[in-house]
């Protein structure tokens, strides 16, 4: 009813000034601005999305670094006028499924790392050298890794049961293999007596001295496996929801995975919106800003940055992903390298031409073609699917 309300007033308010055009904008706030755009749709009105750093920097350009509704309204006004809006539609369907579960698993991605880190910080005080020593044999000072993974089955076991050095010790060699055969923890010969050789020269307290840090080290160790958990749902779902869109298609480029295709698949969301890809570049705000006066040419400063954020880190994302494991664009990354441009500058170009590329696969619905020699379709996807193997669909779509 509030929204019949609504649309009766902006029609009186046209009617009263004989508006021919009619242009509405609404800052994208948290989540709450979709129902209003949801809403307005269905009574036949066009709302346009702005990011709320196009509506700042329009308070910041009249010089007035007050806040209030109504110079908000100002600048939004003024944000329609320069056609600075970053989305027009709402995203539907497998779109907005994939961005609401790519935006959860980076959530997820990174508490999980931030979880990490406190369990190293614990195991540093547990048993510090559980995560590597220090060999001098040969001269030089260099890192030993125990565990060649350390999140791996092997370690996150000795972590769980066997924390303290003292525990490994008691096991001895014997006690030790026997346990690898039990639990089928694999642990060569080499690890077992890096085990050993490490619990021999530790300093750790004596672990009744230890006993809080025991607590929140299984605590926290649960909490990983939950997190592992929920991680692994998200990825099948995801990898699930992308093969039944045309974001497959960016499975076929070298260097991108299943969850960095998704992401930004979701992110650029319906490909039909866009004309040419500088407006996708434009919509991630990685477009460099053009700095020129009078007869001077101009040079090219900083990235804009007035985009969709969440875009613009897939692309800097996928750009180190592609300067690292893609071959076919390995010389585009050597020539910037070769002018002296800093690196993460140049993941920001090799993303902004991810972005072209993938404006072409998605508008002409075809995959990658790779120039390298020992390069299949078949084989690609086989390597990047883990939970499905649907490839039959994008192998008739490459004949």
């Amino acid at each position: 009813m509030r929204y019949a309300t609504v649309a009766k007033k902006i029609d009186q308010a046209c009617a009263a000034v004989q508006a021919e055009r009619l242009f509405l904008g609404i800052e994208a706030t948290g989540h709450y601005y979709e129902d209003i755009v949801r809403e307005m749709s269905r009574y036949g009105f066009h709302v346009q999305i702005f990011n709320p750093y196009s509506t700042f920097e329009e308070r910041a350009s009249a010089l007035n670094w007050c806040k209030t509704d109504d110079l908000d309204l100002v600048a939004i006004a003024h944000a329609i006028k320069s056609n600075k809006a970053t989305q027009t539609q709402l995203l539907e369907g497998h779109h907005r499924h994939l961005l609401v579960l790519t935006r959860a698993r980076r959530s997820e991605i990174r508490k999980r790392s931030t979880l990490r880190m406190e369990i190293r910080n614990l195991m540093d005080i547990l048993w510090r050298e559980f995560q590597g020593y220090a060999d001098h044999s040969q001269g030089k000072a260099r890192k030993i890794k125990v565990f060649s993974d350390f999140w791996g089955k092997a370690s996150s076991f000795m972590m769980e049961h066997y924390p303290h050095p003292s525990m490994i010790l008691q096991l001895g060699e014997k006690g030790l293999r026997e346990l690898s055969v039990r639990h089928n923890l694999k642990l060569r010969q080499s690890a077992i007596q890096k085990l050993l050789h490490v619990a021999g020269q530790s300093l750790a307290r004596h672990k009744d001295e230890l006993r809080p840090e025991f607590m929140l080290l299984n605590m926290k160790l649960r909490d990983l496996k939950a997190f592992n958990s929920k991680i692994e749902a998200l990825d099948q779902e995801i990898e699930s929801l992308l093969l039944q869109t045309d974001g497959r298609l960016l499975l076929s480029v070298p260097g991108l995975g299943v969850s960095t295709s998704a992401e930004l698949y979701a992110e650029i969301g319906n490909i039909d919106h866009f004309t040419h890809a500088g407006q996708l570049i434009k919509k991630a705000g990685t477009n460099p800003m053009i700095k020129q006066t009078g007869g001077h040419k101009g040079s090219y400063g900083h990235i804009s940055k007035q985009g969709n954020d969440h875009l613009r880190y897939v692309v800097f994302l996928t750009g180190r992903n592609l300067c690292l494991h893609n071959q076919d664009l390995k010389p585009f990354y050597e020539r910037l390298k070769g002018r002296g441009k800093h690196e993460r500058a140049i993941f920001i170009a090799m993303g902004n031409k991810m972005l072209k590329i993938a404006f072409a696969l998605l508008r002409d619905k075809v995959p990658f073609h790779s120039q390298i020699k020992d390069y299949t379709l078949q084989d690609e996807l086989n390597k990047k699917l883990k939970y499905n193997c649907f490839v039959t669909h994008l192998q008739r779509t490459a004949a």
